[in-house]
């Protein structure tokens, strides 16, 4: 097992898939969701409608986390990158290039979900495994 530098989690996690979880905690216990999602200049971007029970961090949770992983049973090789950090509804996401707003991410579930939310890193950390 080898840890991952902060690049190579940015790098898998821009790069690889575009399904991952959300993870927290709300007034009904622990939630663990999976969600589309984007990221652009480090910051992970998801939408979702605005009745749903991700909804409840559009005002702000200081206590998230956003996960992806990948294994590959036949090489036994794989990786997981974890994002925890903090919540927030914004208007729309910004281009990395020039600032003005993209398309965020487009959900798999139907659907009205144009609400989006923001989970901005306090940290993020990787590993990646390989068997043998």
């Amino acid at each position: 097992m080898r840890e991952l530098t902060e690049t190579e989690c940015y790098e898998l996690l821009g790069g690889t898939t575009t399904v991952g979880r959300l993870a927290f905690v709300d007034d009904h216990g622990q939630q663990l969701l999976p969600v589309n999602f984007v990221v652009v200049d480090r910051v992970v971007y998801l939408r979702t409608a605005p009745d749903s029970v991700i909804a409840s961090l559009a005002g702000g949770h200081d206590d998230v986390a956003f996960g992806v992983d990948f294994h590959d049973d036949l090489l036994g090789r794989g990786w997981s990158v974890t994002v925890s950090g903090s919540s927030r509804a914004v208007d729309a996401v910004p281009d990395a290039s020039s600032g003005e707003a993209v398309a965020a991410p487009q959900p798999w579930a139907p659907g009205e979900r144009d609400l989006v939310i923001a989970v901005t890193p306090r940290s993020v950390s990787g590993r990646r495994v390989r068997r043998g």
